[in-house]
């Protein structure tokens, strides 16, 4: 059976978080996937002519859209993901029209106040949201 320790999904959201920052860089400027799509005429084509590029199916891939997927039916978990990894966080606060947020050096705290949540709601949409991730990893790998 695979098992995923809470320091394995840690490690797992932190390289996720790394992959959010290069993967934004594909589409440009901070441009959204769906701006891409309307622009590609309903093709999406990512990094340039030449040169090859990493492979779409990593694990960070498989987060990501785990994390979309649990943005249509909980906003507040996948917001609190990206606040806490810093993946994503400009989305969020683009969304949620937080302004002036800078998340260098922020703790939970501080970000449960930037999302206008109290730090009891803030960590327990954290540990929710980090469950569904360890959850969905979980099966896929034991496939």
């Amino acid at each position: 059976m695979f098992s995923l320790r809470d320091s394995d999904i840690d490690a797992l959201l932190q390289s996720w978080s790394f992959w959010c920052e290069g993967y934004t860089g594909l589409l440009g400027g901070g441009t959204s996937m769906l701006a891409k799509l309307i622009d590609g005429k309903g093709q999406i084509l990512f990094g340039g002519s030449g040169g090859s590029s990493a492979p779409c199916d990593s694990v960070e891939a498989r987060i990501e859209a785990v994390v979309m997927r649990m943005a249509a039916k909980s906003p507040d978990r996948a917001d609190v993901l990206r606040m806490e990894y810093s993946a994503g966080w400009w989305g969020v606060c683009e969304r949620r029209q937080i302004k002036g947020y800078d998340p260098r050096g922020t703790d939970q705290l501080k970000r449960s106040q930037a999302m206008v949540i109290s730090l009891r709601t803030y960590k327990r949409r954290l540990s929710e949201a980090r469950e569904e991730i360890k959850t969905e990893l979980r099966k896929f790998y034991e496939r």
